[in-house]
C-alpha cells in the first residue's frame, strides 16, 4: 500500500481521485511533484493499469528524470516502465514509430535545431524569391513557428485568399516543409504538429495509443501550446483519464507559443465534469516572501491565495544603486560577505535577471571579483563550434543522408577539402550530399588530391565509424569519434583549447545515461535537439556539474527551482517590467506573472536591487524603480544602502547541495 499519511488534505484529494478528468491548481512551492508522483503510484497500487499504460508529460527532461526517481522510491523498479517524457520527446517517439505514413523514414528521422532549420528556411525564401530585405528571416521564422503552434500547415496558412503577404509566406512555408522532408527531418514545431496530424488522419493509430496510454498526466499545464493541448486531448478522449497540474499565475512562456487559455478555458470546456483541486499550502518560502509575491499579483482574476506555516522570516531587502556596475558589484560583494560571515554558502545564492544584457554584465563583475558561478539557460552552449561539429559527426553516422551535417564536417578537421574542392564535389548541387560522396569512383573530373581526401573521408564516416559503433556504449563511441576523426588532436592545438575541451567533456557527460550506441544514438540526438531551445531555456542537464558557485540565470530559466537566497536584479521600469511588454495589457499581465515566479524562487532571504542609470545598448539611460516594488506592502520591505549589511545570521538555511548536482553548466572560474 502507498503511504498517504505525509500528504495534506488537498494533496490527498488529488491523489485519491483516480478515474476521469482532474484539474489541479498548484501554487508555487505547494508540492505538486509530490502530489503527481503519489497519484501515479496510487493508480498502480490500485491495479488499474500496468506501468506501460501510464503517460506522464513534463516540461523539461530534468523534471521527467526527477519524476522517475521519485516514482522508483514509491513503487520500485516497475517505475522504469512508465513513460515519463517531455512533449517534444513524446512527439519524437510517435513520429519515430509512425511517420512512415506521412512520407518519412521514421527509423532515421532527424530533428533539426533552430540553426539548421533557419538554414533551410533561408534557402526556401531564396527559391521562392521572397524579398530578404522587406521580409527577413527573423520576420518569417517566428510566423511559421506560431503557425505550427496553432496546427496550421502550409495549406491552411492563407486565411484571406488573395492576401499577398499570406500567400507569399505560404509558398515559403510549403517549400520549407518539402526541404525538411527531402532531408528526412522535422523541426521543433513539427514534432507536435505532425503528431497531431498523424492521430487525426489515421484512426487505427489513434486507437492504438488511446488503448496504450490509459492514464495521462500533464505537469506545468499552463505552459502548453494549443498544439500540445490538442495532442493530449486526442490521446485521452477515449478514456478521459487526464490529470492536468498547473498554475495560471506562473504562465510565462507565451512568447514561445504557450497559451494560458488551455488552463483557464479549454480544459474546463472539454471536460466539464472535471473537479478542480487547489493546492494552497506553500512549503517553500517564508510568509514575508509569500505575502510579497501575492501582493504583486493581487489584481489578477486567477491569483492563488496561498498560505504557509513557515516562519515570518526576514524583511525583503531593497537596495537602490547609482549604476548597473554598482548594482553588479554590490550583489557580488554581498554574496561574498554572506559566505565569509557564514550566513550561507555561495551555492545557496541565486542571481535572477530579466535580460541577457544584465547577465553579461554580472558575469564580467563576478569573473573580475573571482566569484565562481553556474550559468543556467545558456542557449549558446549548443551553438558552440566544437559542440555542433561533434553532433554533426554523430548525425551523419545516424543518417548518412543528412546533407547539412555532412557539409559541416567534411573539412573539420582540415582535410584539404576547402571551398573550391567542395564546389567540385557538389557538382552543381546546392549542397554536398550522400550521392556526391559515394559516387567518387566515377568522378574523373576531380583532382587526385581532392579525390584521395574525399575517399578517405567517405571510408571514415560510412564504414569505420558505423562499424566501431556496433559493440560500444554511446559514451565509448563518443570517444571513438573524437579520436578516429582526428578532431581531438586538432582541437588541442586551438588557442582556446581549454574552454573547447571543457565543452566537449560536458557534451560527453550527456551521453552517459544512454546505453548501446547503435540503439541509443537517435534518441540522444533527438533529446539534444529539443533540449537546445524548447525546454523553457532549461539547459541544466541531468549530469553532475564540475564545481560549485552562485546560480546565475534569467527568470525564465529557473522555473521549478528554488534557492535559500535570491537576488532579483534590475527592478526598474523598462527593464522589469520590460519596455516591450509594457506596450500591451497582455504583455504587462505576463510580466506580472514573471515577477511572481521570480519572487517565489526564494526560500529564506530575498534582495531587490535597481540602478538609477543603466547602459541600454550604447546609451546610458535613467530608470525609475519598478512598479512591482510599489505593489509590495511597505512593512514587508527594508530599504538599505549599498554599504549596510545584514545584522543577524540567516536561520536554518537548507543546503543546496542536492539541487546543484543536477546542473550541467559548470561553475565558471574567473579568466586568468
Amino acid at each position: 500500500m502507498i503511504d498517504l499519511e505525509g500528504l495534506n488534505a488537498e494533496q490527498r484529494t488529488a491523489v485519491e481521485k483516480i478515474d476521469g478528468p482532474l484539474l489541479v491548481l498548484a501554487g508555487a512551492g505547494s508540492g505538486k511533484t509530490r502530489t503527481l508522483t503519489h497519484r501515479i503510484a496510487n493508480i498502480l497500487d490500485q491495479g488499474r493499469v500496468s506501468p506501460h499504460g501510464i503517460l506522464a508529460i513534463t516540461f523539461t527532461r530534468k523534471a521527467a528524470s526527477e519524476m522517475r526517481r521519485r516514482l522508483e522510491e514509491l513503487v520500485g523498479k516497475e517505475a522504469s516502465d512508465i513513460t515519463a517524457v517531455t512533449f517534444h520527446s513524446l512527439g519524437f517517439k510517435l513520429l519515430s514509430a509512425e511517420a512512415g505514413t506521412l512520407g518519412y523514414k521514421p527509423e532515421k528521422l532527424s530533428v533539426y535545431d533552430a540553426v539548421e532549420a533557419q538554414r533551410l528556411l533561408h534557402r526556401a525564401m531564396q527559391e521562392m524569391n521572397v524579398n530578404g530585405t522587406r521580409w527577413t528571416l527573423e520576420t518569417v521564422a517566428p510566423i511559421i513557428e506560431r503557425a505550427k503552434d496553432n496546427l496550421y500547415g502550409p495549406d491552411d496558412f492563407v486565411r484571406v485568399k488573395g492576401d499577398f503577404f499570406e500567400e507569399s509566406i505560404a509558398k515559403v512555408y510549403r517549400r520549407y516543409q518539402e526541404l525538411l522532408m527531402e532531408n528526412n527531418a522535422v523541426d521543433y514545431g513539427d514534432l507536435i504538429r505532425l503528431s497531431v496530424q498523424l492521430l487525426r488522419q489515421h484512426p487505427g493509430t489513434l486507437e492504438f495509443y488511446q488503448n496504450l496510454f490509459r492514464y495521462v498526466s500533464v505537469d506545468e499545464f499552463q505552459d502548453t501550446s494549443f498544439a500540445q493541448y490538442q495532442l493530449v486531448r486526442h490521446l485521452v478522449w477515449r478514456n478521459r483519464n487526464l490529470c492536468c497540474v498547473g498554475s495560471p499565475v506562473q504562465a510565462i512562456y507565451s512568447w514561445r507559443g504557450a497559451d494560458i487559455h488551455n488552463i483557464l478555458d479549454r480544459y474546463r470546456e472539454d471536460f466539464r465534469d472535471a473537479p478542480v483541486v487547489i493546492l494552497s499550502q506553500n512549503y517553500r518560502s517564508t510568509s514575508t516572501i509569500l505575502n510579497s509575491a501575492q501582493a504583486v499579483v493581487q489584481d489578477l482574476s486567477y491569483r492563488e491565495d496561498l498560505r504557509t506555516d513557515n516562519d515570518q522570516g526576514a524583511s525583503l531587502i531593497v537596495v537602490p544603486l547609482n549604476t548597473d556596475w554598482d548594482e553588479a558589484n554590490f550583489i557580488a560583494n554581498e554574496i561574498k560577505r554572506l559566505d565569509e560571515e557564514r550566513y550561507c554558502g555561495i551555492e545557496d545564492c541565486a542571481v535572477l535577471f530579466r535580460t541577457r544584457a544584465q547577465g553579461r554584465l554580472l558575469e564580467q563583475v563576478f569573473m573580475h571579483q573571482g566569484l565562481p558561478y553556474i550559468l543556467i539557460g545558456d542557449f549558446k552552449f549548443f551553438e558552440r563550434r566544437e559542440v555542433k561539429d561533434i553532433l554533426a559527426y554523430l548525425r551523419v553516422v545516424h543518417d548518412m543522408f543528412d546533407a547539412s551535417a555532412l557539409q559541416r564536417i567534411i573539412n573539420r578537421p582540415p582535410r584539404g577539402l576547402g571551398t573550391a574542392a567542395l564546389q567540385k564535389l557538389q557538382g552543381g548541387e546546392p549542397e554536398l550530399n550522400f550521392a556526391a560522396i559515394t559516387g567518387l569512383h566515377q568522378r574523373a573530373d576531380l583532382p587526385p588530391k581532392v579525390l584521395s581526401a574525399a575517399t578517405e573521408f567517405a571510408d571514415l564516416i560510412f564504414d569505420d565509424l558505423p562499424n566501431a559503433m556496433k559493440e560500444k556504449t554511446l559514451t565509448e563511441f563518443f570517444d571513438e569519434v573524437l579520436n578516429r576523426t582526428g578532431y581531438l588532436a586538432w582541437i588541442e592545438k586551438d588557442p582556446d583549447a581549454k574552454r573547447r575541451m571543457a565543452n566537449l567533456r560536458l557534451l560527453r557527460a550527456m551521453t552517459t545515461r544512454y546505453d548501446h550506441a547503435e540503439e541509443a544514438l537517435g534518441n540522444f540526438l533527438a533529446d539534444i535537439a529539443t533540449l537546445s531551445v524548447v525546454e523553457g531555456g532549461d539547459t541544466s542537464l541531468d549530469v553532475p556539474s564540475e564545481g560549485r558557485g552562485v546560480t546565475m540565470a534569467t527568470i525564465h530559466a529557473v522555473k521549478g527551482l528554488e534557492f535559500p537566497v535570491v537576488f532579483i536584479a534590475g527592478l526598474e521600469e523598462g527593464i522589469f517590467p520590460h519596455a516591450r511588454a509594457m506596450k500591451t495589457p497582455d504583455g504587462m499581465e505576463e510580466e506580472t506573472r514573471l515577477a511572481y515566479v521570480a519572487i517565489t524562487r526564494a526560500m529564506s532571504l530575498l534582495y531587490f536591487t535597481y540602478a538609477r542609470s543603466r547602459m541600454v545598448g550604447d546609451e546610458m539611460k535613467e530608470h525609475s524603480p519598478s512598479r512591482f516594488l510599489a505593489a509590495i506592502p511597505k512593512h514587508l520591505l527594508e530599504r538599505r544602502s549599498a554599504t549596510q549589511t545584514v545584522s543577524s545570521p540567516i536561520p536554518n538555511l537548507p543546503s543546496m547541495e542536492t539541487e546543484l548536482t543536477a546542473l550541467a553548466i559548470p561553475a565558471l572560474e574567473p579568466s586568468p
